[in-house]
């Protein structure tokens, strides 16, 4: 008696309804890890335009401060003063020149004078003997 026995593939233990489902997971899950990944590439890309934009915003708070600033007529008055030596009707101008590199060599070397110290004269023997011992 030799029955007909079909030749069995697949994994011992599993019905070909369980290698079915197993496969139809397993492909659901391949085409869920491209769009996950898309996900989290948008989630970086939005973090980054997010701090971009947050970097633009201080930027722009700055330029429309000095905006502000430079629209100030006191302040475009403080400017022009320093900048083109404006003086208004009835004021006197003076300007400050900056020493010579003559004057500039001649005070370098007065202040080097008054900070020279003169070394105290040298001890004595007994004086160094005294000051070994401490009594000096």
């Amino acid at each position: 008696m030799k029955a007909d026995v079909a030749p069995r593939f697949g994994i011992p233990g599993i019905s070909p309804k369980g290698i079915i489902v197993v496969l139809l997971l397993g492909l659901v899950g391949a085409m869920a890890i491209e769009p996950t990944r898309q996900l989290l590439e948008q989630r970086e890309r939005i973090a980054g335009v997010t701090s971009q934009l947050e970097s633009v915003h201080d930027s722009n708070e700055r330029l429309e401060h000095q905006i502000t600033r430079l629209n100030n007529n006191d302040f475009i008055e403080q400017r022009a003063r320093q900048q083109m030596g404006l003086v208004r009707p009835g004021e006197t101008s003076i300007v400050v020149m900056p020493p010579s590199r003559h004057d500039r060599v001649e005070q370098r070397r007065a202040a080097q004078a008054r900070t020279r110290v003169e070394p105290p004269p040298p001890r004595t023997f007994v004086q160094s003997v005294l000051h070994f011992i401490g009594v000096l």
